[in-house]
């Protein structure tokens, strides 16, 4: 594409929509140019329940990209996430002929179509396959076997499914916003583009991104994704916890978590009883907000660590745990992760990433706009593959927004 273009990504977010506007600089480079931000509306698990709501909350969103950035949007790229999504590990086997000979390009495609024959749920359709191994004659761990010798074919592959009616439903909202449906791509997986690097995935890394009402992760094993998923808890689950215990309100309980928010209490730490009471401000006790938070951050995290089960494995998880998402934010999540994982842990958003995001506001993670913007430019690791076609140049020009006159 040419040097100057726009690009438009907007974040489907569990409580929040937030929409992005970029320069293309060259080089796979961007500059940020105009951002908006909505509490999403009509919008629940991934899906618009209310379209009518829906087309309200993305027209006042995008608007507000456009006027920041002083453009006209005519389409986005966006994500797609929810419980609809399910992920399956799928084998399949191809037999060559009768004597080993080099296998082919076409021998690979051949057995990962196999793979995709798996029985999956009423009204899904498979939006990733990834083969995650390769056998050749019964030698496994290969990555690659084309050139390689054999008569008997064998790959490990993940799947992810999601419904085709929720997708067509989110299309058909987007459309009646009056914008263009540009493209999609799984949350998690652009969200991951943009804050691991390949070195990591080729590690091992497991990510976590704590949305606000549920939590995702993705697991990258040898530079391949070897599993992802979700579970139902997130940031929200917190605030909530927050707002009970502290008795206050839900808004201000949020606050609090995004300004002091704790989720392990340190040695020595004491919950004054006069907390409890009128005469003392419970929202200045530190160990008081962690001892309301790490029951809940505990529960989050070992939820993913039960549903990631044996793929929790040290040896082929070098990197270790990413945390991300707003959710995650409180202080203490790493280290709260580390003694749950048994793995090195840190946490990463927007802010960890190079100086062309510094304009940013800080009230959220702007990562999932920021790794479909990068998903469009196809930065994405080649390995993942999704039945996306790409856009054509002529489609570029007409989608992704133009400069006002």
């Amino acid at each position: 594409m040419e040097t100057g273009q726009l690009i438009v990504a907007c974040d489907l977010g569990t409580t929040i929509f937030r929409a992005m506007v970029v320069k293309y600089l060259g080089g796979g480079r961007v500059e940020v140019v105009g951002t908006g931000e909505m509490p999403c509306v009509g919008f629940k698990d991934g899906d618009f329940t209310d379209v009518g709501a829906g087309v309200e909350a993305l027209k006042d969103c995008l608007k507000q990209a456009e006027t920041t950035a002083n453009v006209f949007v005519s389409g986005f790229y966006y994500n797609v996430s929810g419980s609809h999504l399910r992920a399956f590990d799928a084998r399949s086997q191809l037999r060559l002929e009768p004597q080993r000979r080099p296998i082919t390009q076409q021998d690979v495609d051949a057995v990962m179509e196999r793979a995709h024959s798996i029985s999956i749920p009423f009204d899904h359709s498979i939006l990733v396959a990834n083969p995650v191994a390769f056998t050749v004659d019964g030698i496994g761990g290969i990555s690659n076997p084309v050139d390689r010798q054999g008569s008997h074919l064998e790959v490990e592959a993940h799947l992810i499914t999601g419904s085709r009616s929720i997708i067509g439903n989110n299309e058909n909202t987007i459309t009646k916003a009056e914008y263009e449906p540009v493209g999609w791509c799984i949350d998690i997986l652009a969200t991951s583009a943009v804050l691991l690097e390949a070195e990591e995935k080729e590690r091992g890394v497991l990510c976590i991104d704590i949305g606000g009402t549920h939590s995702d992760w993705i697991l990258f094993r040898e530079g391949k994704l070897a599993g992802c998923g979700m579970v139902p808890c997130g940031g929200l689950h917190l605030s909530s916890d927050l707002a009970q215990g502290l008795r206050i309100q839900l808004g201000e309980a949020e606050s609090v978590k995004r300004d002091r928010g704790r989720v392990l209490r340190h040695a020595g730490d004491d919950i004054d009883p006069g907390v409890l009471f009128a005469e003392a401000d419970p929202q200045e006790s530190p160990a008081l907000i962690a001892a309301i938070l790490e029951p809940r951050m505990e529960e989050i995290l070992n939820a993913v660590k039960t549903v990631v089960g044996e793929r929790l494995d040290p040896a082929v998880l070098g990197h270790g745990v990413v945390l991300t998402g707003g959710g995650a934010r409180c202080d203490g999540t790493p280290e709260l992760a580390e003694e749950i994982f048994g793995l090195p842990a840190e946490y990463r958003d927007h802010r960890h990433l190079s100086g062309q995001v510094k304009a940013l506001p800080d009230s959220g993670n702007w990562s999932t706009c920021l790794g479909l913007i990068h998903w469009a430019l196809g930065d994405e690791a080649p390995d993942i593959e999704t039945p996306r076609e790409p856009v054509k140049e002529s489609a570029l020009k007409r989608i992704f927004g133009r400069l006002f006159s």
